[in-house]
């Protein structure tokens, strides 16, 4: 894991209110906590944002109903028109209008806001690629929806790969509006296996360079339990604590992130006494088997 601080980036996430409360059903796994809850997971995401990227830009996608006061950070709130009943859509849809109206001065990263940076991009930009994607060994959705990055070097590419993507969203995935549509858009447009994209991790698509990048390094779930989150992960770039595992958003930075902010007696004591009580908590839990939602 590269663990300098590299070029600044624009990321962009999304959340918007929808009133789901604390209950595990919903119209989507992201909206299932309170909002302030996703407040201060987001608040999370943007500053280990800081920790790797200093000074990238923080975008904020949402609605015009939902309540940020939460959140004392600069960021920059886009409000769009969100339909509970089509989450994924609307989200879609609300990054497709920020990417159409962005100057591209900086590469855009579109996040999930269940996820923690652990390192740097930079490797990533090393490389001549107009959008990289992030690939698993699914049959059905070998990409996740929750990394997207469009890079700056040609912006008209990057901006007519999202419209295509969301054209495709639109005419055959409304039945996924909800949940999922947005990753079998991307799989249809994108074209190839998961074992195509381990096999040619750069392709050309429609004019379009794509660099399809391992889940297992830029969009890493870990396993659902205390021991996984006991110590660093070294191995991944980038944490998405999905489904149940935002519990441990806040443990992890806590534990191992915090103090790469800012270094004080007072922070690294409470990062060791996290890593204790996390590991206490690991010595006593059940074995946990971890469904991939496939989020």
């Amino acid at each position: 894991m590269n663990l300098a601080p590299a070029r600044p980036l624009c990321f962009a996430t999304f959340h918007a209110d929808v009133g789901a409360g604390d209950s595990k059903e919903g119209p989507h796994p992201k909206a299932n906590l309170h909002n302030l809850r996703y407040v201060r997971n987001i608040e999370l995401l943007f500053k280990s944002v800081g920790v790797f990227h200093p000074g990238s830009t923080l975008c904020l996608l949402t609605s015009a109903r939902t309540d940020l006061s939460a959140l004392k950070m600069d960021y920059r709130r886009l409000d769009s028109e969100i339909d509970p009943k089509a989450l994924m859509l609307s989200r879609s849809l609300a990054q497709q209008d920020m990417v159409d109206h962005d100057d591209f001065s900086l590469p855009i990263v579109l996040i999930d806001s269940d996820i923690l940076m652990n390192g740097s991009l930079e490797p990533v930009f090393e490389q001549d690629f107009d959008v990289a994607l992030t690939w698993r060994a699914s049959v059905n959705m070998p990409i996740n929806g929750g990394l997207l990055i469009l890079n700056n070097r040609r912006p008209e590419v990057a901006r007519k790969f999202f419209d295509d993507f969301v054209a495709i969203y639109r005419e055959k995935y409304m039945d996924g509006a909800g949940w999922y549509g947005d990753q079998l858009a991307l799989r249809d447009l994108c074209g190839m296996t998961y074992r195509e994209m381990r096999e040619h991790k750069l392709v050309e698509v429609n004019g379009c360079k794509i660099l399809f990048l391992p889940c297992d390094q830029y969009n890493f779930s870990p396993e659902d339990s205390f021991a996984a989150v006991t110590s660093p992960i070294r191995r991944a770039v980038v944490l998405h604590f999905k489904g149940y595992r935002k519990r441990f958003m806040q443990a992890y930075w806590v534990a191992h992130l915090q103090v790469r902010e800012r270094s004080t007696l007072l922070r690294r004591v409470r990062a060791y006494l996290m890593r204790k009580s996390l590991a206490w908590k690991a010595a006593r839990e059940a074995p946990v088997v971890t469904k991939d939602e496939d989020e």
